[in-house]
């Protein structure tokens, strides 16, 4: 397992995987668990903590100072595995199979809709070219490199429904229609990361005058 940039082998990974399981911690604990000095574990939490990764609660547990408790914050959940891909996939499958592969396309026009509709607003300009612009800065605040090219081709180097697509094609169909209403353009699609390409190809299509 990987937690990020943290490994679980790792004395962060260490950390970070015990309060996942045990939901709190004191420093005493984690000097145990990691066989370390107090100040190593302090410089360990100080680092965690920066990130945004940790809380911090007083407990007292008998005379003297309380101690310090520590426990994950809701931002530090975003670095364990998640298995939304395969719940997904499952979910198509399934209506594929009850409601037909025409039912399962509606769907995911219907979701591709949606998904425009939150784009739409945040992608405006004059013309296309600003437009794409728009959406390569927005696409890669969610992580997703994108190169725009002087073509007018959007070109995508990650699938963020990867293991979807792999089984369900009419993915791909969703997001091309998705950015043909974002871009109020028609898009084509000329290769995707599903085929073995390097990136997903989108292309502006110019008309011919």
């Amino acid at each position: 397992m990987t937690l990020a940039q943290y490994t679980e082998d790792s004395p962060a990974g260490k950390i970070l995987t015990y309060l996942r399981r045990h939901g709190e911690a004191t420093i005493k604990d984690l000097e145990e668990l990691l066989g370390i000095s107090t100040t190593a574990v302090r410089e360990h939490l100080t680092h965690l903590e920066a990130k945004g990764l940790l809380a911090t609660r007083q407990a007292r547990g008998g005379p003297g100072r309380p101690r310090l408790v520590y426990s994950l914050t809701p931002r530090a959940e975003d670095l364990f595995p998640k298995e939304y891909d395969t719940l997904v996939t499952l979910v198509l499958r399934e209506i594929a199979s009850r409601e037909g592969k025409e039912r399962l396309d509606a769907l995911l026009e219907a979701v591709g809709r949606r998904l425009a509709e939150e784009y739409r607003g945040q992608v405006v300009g004059d013309d296309v070219e600003e437009r794409l612009a728009r959406l390569r800065v927005m696409l890669e605040a969610r992580g997703i490199p994108v190169d725009v090219t002087p073509e007018g081709a959007l070109q995508v180097f990650a699938c963020p429904y990867h293991d979807v697509a792999q089984e369900h094609a009419g993915v791909c169909t969703m997001e091309r229609r998705m950015l043909e209403q974002v871009l109020g353009e028609r898009v084509e699609l000329e290769g995707t990361i599903r085929e073995g390409r390097r990136s997903c190809h989108f292309q502006i299509a110019r008309s011919s005058d």
